[in-house]
C-alpha cells in the first residue's frame, strides 16, 4: 500500500481527496489525521507520531490551520495519536458546558480556571507576532524532519491569508527565508487554499472565504496543487 497522509484541522477533515489526485501522488490509499478545531502544533506533533507508529507514508499533504490555535495536556483519556493533548482556542468559542465537547477534559481540571487561562492568554498577547513566529518555526522544523526522513510532502496555508508587508515589518523573522526557499511549502504570502476555493465560486454568499467548502471546490484546490507540484518537480 502506498499511503497519502493528510493532516490538518476541519478544512482537512472535510476533504476527501479524489482518486485521480491520490494516484497523481503515486498513492493508492488515504489516511486522514485531520481533526476539527485543532492547531498546527497538533499537526506537527501528530504527523511525527503517526510516522513513528506506522512507518513512512508515500506522500504527506498538510493544509496549515489558523495560527492562534494551540493545545494543552488536559484530556481525560489517552488517544492513540494525541495522547492527553486537548485542542484549545479563544475562550469565547468554548461552550458553557465543557462536558458537551466530543473529547472530554480530565475531571480534575477546573473549567472556570481553564476559561480564565484562555482569557488571560489571548488577552495578554498584544498582537499576532508570537503566534506567527511559533508557527513558522514549526513549519520549518517539520519540513526539515520530513526531508531528513526522505518523505515527499507539501504544505500550504489553508486559512490565514498571511500579509507579507506586515511580516516584513517585524524583527526576528529572518527565518521566513527558509520557508520561501523550500519548494515543498507553497508561498505562504501568495496562496491560501480556502481563498483559492472561494474565488472559484460564481456565487459568493459573503466575504468570508474561511468556510467549509463543497467537494467540487476541493477539486479546484487539487488542480492548483497538482500544477504547482509538477512545475516544481515534486511529482511528474
Amino acid at each position: 500500500m502506498r499511503t497519502l497522509l493528510l493532516n490538518g484541522c476541519s478544512f482537512g477533515k472535510c476533504w476527501t481527496p479524489s482518486q485521480n489526485f491520490v494516484e497523481k501522488l503515486g498513492c493508492d490509499t488515504v489516511v486522514n489525521l485531520s481533526k476539527v478545531a485543532t492547531s498546527f502544533q497538533r499537526t506537527y506533533r501528530s504527523t511525527i507520531e503517526w510516522i513513528a507508529q506506522n512507518g513512512k507514508p508515500s506522500f504527506i499533504i498538510i493544509p496549515i490551520t489558523f495560527y492562534h490555535r494551540w493545545e494543552l495536556g488536559i484530556a481525560k483519556n489517552d488517544d492513540p495519536i494525541d495522547g492527553v493533548w486537548f485542542p484549545l482556542k479563544m475562550a469565547n468559542v468554548l461552550p458553557d458546558d465543557l462536558n458537551t465537547l466530543d473529547r472530554k477534559i480530565d475531571p480534575s481540571v477546573n473549567h472556570g480556571k481553564l476559561k480564565k487561562l484562555l482569557e488571560l492568554y489571548y488577552g495578554t498577547i498584544p498582537d499576532i507576532r508570537p503566534y506567527c513566529d511559533k508557527m513558522f518555526s514549526e513549519i520549518i522544523t517539520l519540513s526539515a524532519f520530513l526531508h531528513q526522513q526522505n518523505i515527499p510532502h507539501l504544505m500550504f496555508d489553508m486559512c490565514n491569508n498571511f500579509d507579507r508587508a506586515l511580516v516584513d515589518k517585524w524583527t526576528a523573522f529572518e527565518k521566513v527565508k527558509f520557508i520561501h526557499h523550500n519548494k515543498n511549502i507553497i508561498d505562504l504570502f501568495k496562496f491560501c487554499g480556502n481563498k483559492e476555493m472561494w474565488n472559484s465560486q460564481n456565487n459568493k454568499e459573503n466575504n468570508n472565504f474561511n468556510i467549509h467548502h463543497k467537494p467540487e471546490q476541493y477539486l479546484v484546490l487539487e488542480a492548483y496543487l497538482e500544477q504547482y507540484m509538477k512545475q516544481n518537480s515534486i511529482i511528474q
